[in-house]
């Protein structure tokens, strides 16, 4: 059976009518926040100008690195939930169907339109956006950049691999990275993330 991406969507956005006074939507095994994607550019942007141009790499790194252990704990307690089991397990027909059940979520989640273009088993995930929220934000906020700035996107392509192919939860983050070779803040069409084995 194929994935059905409307129905995970629809159950998630059912789930988040759920929550607490403070923001807080129990679902899918994790405790999700509900907060305003501007806040979260700006402190991702911000801390980037604050480490200077010199240490620019290095800010990017972290802010990578970051989205990707949160993606992956994310993730995992998701694969591990009872909504999980009842909604996304009878469409899963092989493990990377995950990946398509991932995405679903994560487009419910307001993240972007992510959608799967190409994945070679235990070797490469290309996904491709067209309307990555950092992406917009930072052309709301900056000038056009000249690298990609879709930081938790390119994480979170990461540790969609990483838990499929990466070994047993905890150890295997970071077994894959990806890059953003395009980014809609660069004046590219739409972005796209690459993951592929980690070099280190």
């Amino acid at each position: 059976m194929a994935i059905d991406g409307n129905k995970i969507i629809h159950a998630v956005m059912e789930g988040s009518r759920i929550r607490e006074a403070k923001g807080i939507i129990p679902l899918f095994g994790v405790y999700l926040s509900l907060f305003s994607v501007h806040y979260y550019n700006r402190l991702s942007f911000e801390f980037e100008k604050k480490m200077g141009k010199t240490r620019e790499t290095e800010a990017q790194a972290l802010l990578i690195q970051a989205a990707q252990e949160c993606g992956y704990a994310t993730f995992q307690g998701i694969r591990n939930s009872w909504e999980w089991d009842e909604i996304v397990k009878p469409m899963i027909d092989q493990k990377e169907d995950q990946i398509e059940g991932f995405t679903a979520v994560a487009v419910a989640f307001g993240w972007g339109d992510l959608e799967v273009k190409k994945l070679i088993p235990d070797e490469k995930l290309v996904i491709c956006v067209s309307d990555s929220y950092e992406a917009g934000g930072y052309l709301n906020q900056y000038d056009r950049a000249a690298s990609g700035k879709c930081y938790m996107l390119r994480g979170v392509t990461g540790a969609f691999m990483d838990l499929i192919y990466g070994g047993d939860y905890p150890d295997g983050c970071f077994t894959f990275t990806a890059d953003e070779p395009l980014c809609r803040a660069k004046g590219d069409p739409y972005c796209e993330f690459i993951a592929g084995k980690s070099p280190h």
